[in-house]
């Protein structure tokens, strides 16, 4: 079978016996992949919340084995996907990036997909707005006839109808990964999906040299800028945990985050005045601006006056992102070597450097 012959998964596969050594993924904690046999992939998804558990393991062959391959409690999929719903717009992104846009029969939450390729496609009608990821439209996804569903799992949480459907589920747990490298590694598995799988490998390779080539350039700075993130949401401030992978890559650019020490992956909720006491200090400050006006000291200072009490905002070294502008949720997933460039350009030269999804908060 064509689509498996990938010499590097074979070369990863030698040794049969050794479960561990035959996973062809480096950087990914929640993800293996490796040879199944002869003509066929294995690929486990780990519970990014209940360690040792398994979330989802899959065998994948080609459409001819549907007989004679016993799946022994695995999801069988049968691959190259041709036609699947895509719920997340970072794996639209991803699939358009690897040529393989025509596959997308139907996506969820149209509204934040900028991607040209695919906009043109719900434009024209060869893709369709499926409605809310949370909340899909059950019979449109039956009237697409699917080969797959791509969705993202969160903890403790079912699929309702969809798990009736009789449609594989591919459980996309990247955006749970602890490291940078470890989330875009992913794109090789569903390159191997779609029969795209020395093409995503050859994206990755470019991905992983230049993110590697930009830390080590990170690594000469002696200084070390203490950086903090985001703003508060009601009475909860979220911040990202010092194992998520922005704490990584805030790390990796030659900074410090300020909840380093911290053990959590994702968010976590901290009153005001824990983070005032870590990071009312911090030499940085990195914002996301979700709403349709621009963010500026002004109205930060006049949405909450305890802002002003921060360093960064008193030194005018504030930076927002405006997600409304800047594609930053579809591209950074598996693109953190641009996003690390900015970083180092912020902490290091002020800027002067190009800046692709962050600009200076102006006044």
């Amino acid at each position: 079978m064509a689509i498996l012959s990938l010499s590097i998964l074979t070369s990863a596969c030698h040794d049969s016996g050794n479960r561990a050594s035959d996973n062809i993924l480096e950087y990914p904690e929640f993800i293996t992949v490796s040879l199944e046999g002869q003509d066929c992939i294995s690929a486990t998804v780990m519970n990014p919340w209940k360690k040792g558990r398994i979330l989802h393991s899959y065998i994948l062959c080609g459409k001819d084995r549907n007989d004679s391959i016993s799946s022994r409690g695995k999801s069988l999929v049968h691959i190259p996907l041709q036609r699947v719903i895509v719920m997340n717009n970072s794996h639209c992104r991803l699939l358009s990036e690897l040529g393989i846009a025509h596959s997308i029969a139907g996506v969820c939450e149209s509204g934040y997909i900028s991607d040209p390729v695919i906009l043109a496609g719900i434009k024209d009608g060869s893709i369709t707005d499926c409605g809310n990821s949370m909340y899909p439209s059950i019979e449109k996804i039956i009237e697409l006839h699917p080969d797959a569903i791509l969705l993202s799992p969160f903890e403790d949480s079912g699929y309702g109808q969809l798990e009736k459907l009789g449609i594989p589920l591919i459980e996309c747990a990247d955006y749970m990964e602890t490291s940078p490298l470890g989330r875009a590694e992913w794109m090789r598995f569903y390159g191997l999906l779609f029969g795209v799988g020395d093409k995503a490998d050859s994206l990755f390779e470019s991905v992983s040299s230049s993110y590697t080539g930009i830390k080590e350039k990170a690594s000469g700075y002696s200084a070390r800028p203490k950086v903090m993130l985001d703003t508060k949401g009601g009475a909860a401030w979220y911040m990202a945990g010092g194992r998520s992978t922005v704490g990584q890559l805030i790390s990796d650019a030659g900074g410090e985050y300020v909840l380093a020490d911290d053990n959590h992956p994702g968010a976590i909720p901290l009153s005001f005045e824990s983070v005032y006491e870590k990071a009312s200090d911090s030499d940085i400050w990195l914002l996301k601006n979700s709403m349709t006006k621009n963010l500026t000291y002004a109205a930060l200072a006049q949405d909450f006056q305890s802002y002003s009490r921060f360093k960064p905002y008193q030194t005018r070294n504030i930076w927002v992102c405006n997600v409304y502008e800047t594609p930053y949720f579809e591209i950074t997933p598996f693109h953190p070597e641009l996003l690390l460039q900015d970083f180092v350009s912020i902490f290091h030269t002020n800027g002067t450097d190009s800046v692709r999804f962050y600009a200076p908060m102006q006044e």
